[in-house]
């Protein structure tokens, strides 16, 4: 039996409805110049618009098949350039590896060393919109760019500056975090140009230490750039995250309500354990844990204006739960990956992710297909 074209349209403007009222749990709000965004805990759906994610792996490198010197030590960061080129800073061994896009090796370099063009102590690499890696290394106190092909172009010192994160922007600038010490500690976000002048001041977030305690979980300052040069950046002991304009301005800020995750009995084992091993606590130290781990992790902007937030939560299988958010603010979708994946890279419908270890002990890099429907 045919449904009638009434039935239909009724059907349709039923769904349309349903749709429109799930989109109405999120509440838009102007405060103090700022728009803000109230998200439920439940992702929204929003007519026309996919949020029905679904990842797949793809491609697994540094498994113990690889070649021996695309084997990794200790993986630090990865990066994919325009051909999908995929290149894996390895900070024990001081090189970069570089893989084509089907996981093939391609070339390394890199050497240790104080001199000019080696490398010390990397903590971050990335690809600048001129096509040249970035490197901070902390141990040489400078930032050194190189070509494609490993060849230093430029080294310029940081030894005045107290960074513990650099991040470039396309238009050559840097976006920095550092932390100053103090009776309290203060993190700051500024942006500065590349002869190290101030540009702009994005953020401080000042924290109170209680210096006699050791505490075991605590937040971590998260910035990042936007392929549109926007900072996104979040400190999470609220489910908040900032989004700031190239000028400095706050424009956006994203907040969730959330399920809180307790810290159980064998996690803080865990965590003793993984800080002193079989040892346990020296004599002395008091540690302190918080009862609930803070609202998420980490989060990772794609090229597309999303953002996507690692939290506490995991599913029936043990994997994490990830946020996924418009590039309105606005939650539209979850997914998981393995506890052990550490997301880093999301382009052209890709993940890219580090495992320090995986089952066999091995450091991989892993790629995943994503499906937006």
């Amino acid at each position: 039996m045919k449904k009638s074209p009434t039935i239909i349209v009724i059907l349709t403007l039923f769904f349309i409805s349903l749709q429109l009222a799930q989109a109405q749990d999120v509440k838009i709000k102007t405060e103090e110049g700022i728009q803000v965004v109230y998200n439920p805990k439940k992702p929204v759906s929003i007519p026309g618009t996919p949020t029905n994610i679904h990842v797949k792996e793809d491609l697994c490198i540094g498994d113990e098949e690889a070649l021996e010197d695309f084997i990794f030590s200790q993986i630090r960061s990865v990066r994919v350039d325009e051909e999908e080129n995929i290149y894996v800073l390895d900070s024990k061994e001081i090189r970069i590896k570089v893989f084509d896009k089907n996981g093939k090796p391609l070339r390394t370099f890199g050497k240790r060393g104080q001199g000019p063009g080696e490398i010390q102590m990397p903590t971050r690499m990335y690809l600048t919109s001129e096509k040249e890696i970035l490197i901070y290394d902390i141990g040489n106190s400078r930032l050194s760019f190189y070509s494609l092909d490993g060849q230093c172009l430029k080294e310029i010192s940081t030894a005045k500056y107290r960074f513990s994160r650099t991040i470039p922007d396309s238009k050559g600038n840097i976006i920095t975090q550092q932390l100053i010490p103090g009776d309290k500690v203060l993190y700051e976000i500024k942006k500065y140009d590349l002869d190290l002048n101030p540009v702009v001041s994005i953020a401080s977030i000042e924290i109170e230490r209680n210096f006699r305690v050791l505490n075991m979980v605590t937040p971590t300052l998260n910035v990042r750039v936007m392929k549109n040069d926007n900072i996104v950046w979040g400190y999470p002991e609220e489910y908040e995250i900032f989004v700031v304009s190239p000028e400095g301005k706050t424009i956006r800020k994203i907040v969730k309500d959330y399920k809180p995750v307790k810290i159980t009995n064998e996690e803080k084992e865990k965590l003793i354990k993984d800080a002193f091993g079989d040892q346990g606590t020296p004599p002395g130290v008091k540690l302190e844990f918080p009862k609930n781990y803070y609202p998420y992790y980490f989060l990772i902007p794609d090229d597309e204006g999303r953002i996507f937030v690692r939290t506490y939560e995991k599913d029936k299988h043990g994997n994490y739960i990830y946020n996924v958010f418009d590039p309105k603010g606005i939650y539209i979708a979850d997914f998981t990956l393995p506890v052990i994946d550490f997301l880093y890279v999301v382009k052209d419908n890709k993940m890219y992710t580090m495992v320090w270890e995986d089952e066999k002990g091995i450091p991989v890099v892993k790629r995943y297909s994503v499906t937006w429907k």
